[in-house]
């Protein structure tokens, strides 16, 4: 697949926009997409990706410092101590963050976030980054297909839900891989070529 000019051109100017950093922050349901979006974004367009602190248990398929960095609960009050928390939430009991030293200084970056950690940052952060909001929705049938057990999806229906109309951006995951893809680069670049 090749990058259609406008994703170039987009990109050429979040890398020339010294005001702001962007920070495309995508929320969905366990399952539909979320990591396989920021991925994607960082394999074909060398988009970097924050990676959360968090202090659940890591997974099986999980890599420490690649999907999270999981750490205790002393080491995320150490960061708060510094002033260094760009997002917090607690899900699940379960608390997760993100550090505002992995924000890089210019251009672009991806950062998968719940609801209440999306509203805090456009809160407190807003004005010192572009926030593109982006919601992956995807149907519970292929999110069961794709492996997500009961648990994960039981705790999703106790998150809580934002409008639609509060996202930048709304891409549906129920087609195939190729699809997926495909939208990624069309919706999100219409979303955030408003926004610069």
């Amino acid at each position: 697949m090749t990058v259609p000019e406008e994703w170039l051109k987009f990109l050429s100017r979040c890398k020339n926009m010294c005001n702001k950093p962007v920070i495309i922050a995508i929320v969905g349901p366990s399952g539909s997409g979320k990591t396989y979006l920021t991925q994607f974004l960082n394999d074909k367009l060398g988009i970097p990706f924050i990676v959360s602190l968090t202090t659940r248990q890591k997974r099986d398929n999980e890599i420490d410092g690649i999907d999270h960095v999981f750490v205790d609960e002393w080491e995320i009050q150490r960061q708060f101590d510094k002033r260094n928390i760009l997002a917090y939430t607690r899900f699940g009991n379960h608390e997760y963050c993100a550090l505002k030293s992995d924000i890089p200084k210019s251009g672009i970056c991806t950062y998968v976030i719940d609801e209440i950690g999306l509203l805090e940052l456009v809160k407190r952060h807003g004005r010192n980054y572009h926030i593109v909001s982006v919601y992956i929705k995807r149907s519970k049938e292929n999110r069961i297909q794709a492996g997500i057990d009961s648990r994960r999806m039981k705790r999703d229906g106790c998150r809580r839900k934002l409008p639609m109309d509060y996202y930048d951006c709304i891409i549906t995951n129920n087609g195939t891989i190729e699809d997926f893809e495909k939208q990624i680069l069309n919706s999100i670049n219409g979303c955030t070529e408003r926004r610069t």
